[in-house]
């Protein structure tokens, strides 16, 4: 494995191959650890979007539409009072008002399940990773979840 840097005897080495060192295991595998744990996250983060569309802030967004629908359904469904979420998704979609804010909420809970899943795939990867008393095992272990990772993604149209 190359690590990006290790610390060792308080001096940082950058450009580490785990292969051809002479810096011992108790130094090289929290550096693998903390670079893996990095690897892992980067891949949740690409799962994470593949879920909503491209664009900044675009999760917000979900959550923003989501609560306003939410709201407006409980409240009555008051069609003078339809929130902007809802007309945006009617003009868009040329839905009713209340099949819009049903929509709106289906999508947000299907984003906040792949959300928690993405979640419970990354923080139990880095957990293996931080159990692993080995580099090769950390690796391993790391795959897993990128691999795990990397196949999340939704469904032929959902989202």
């Amino acid at each position: 494995m190359h690590l990006e840097k290790v610390v060792y005897n308080g001096k940082i080495t950058i450009g580490v191959s785990t292969h051809n060192t002479s810096i011992p295991l108790e130094a090289l595998l929290p550096a693998a650890q903390k670079q893996l744990g990095e690897n892992i996250d980067t891949a949740a983060g690409k799962a994470r979007a593949a879920f909503v569309s491209p664009g900044s802030y675009i999760d917000q967004e979900y959550l923003l539409a989501k609560q306003e629908a939410s709201e407006w359904l409980a409240g009555g469904k008051d069609e003078a009072a339809i929130p902007s979420s809802v007309q945006d998704h009617i003009e868009m979609f040329g839905v009713s008002a209340e099949a819009a804010a049903q929509e709106i909420v289906a999508t947000a809970d299907q984003w906040e399940t792949a959300l928690r899943d993405i979640r419970n795939l990354r923080l139990g990867g880095k957990a293996a990773v931080q159990r692993a008393d080995t580099i090769e095992a950390a690796e391993e272990a790391a795959q897993q979840a990128i691999e795990q990772l990397n196949k999340y993604r939704p469904q032929m149209g959902a989202l």
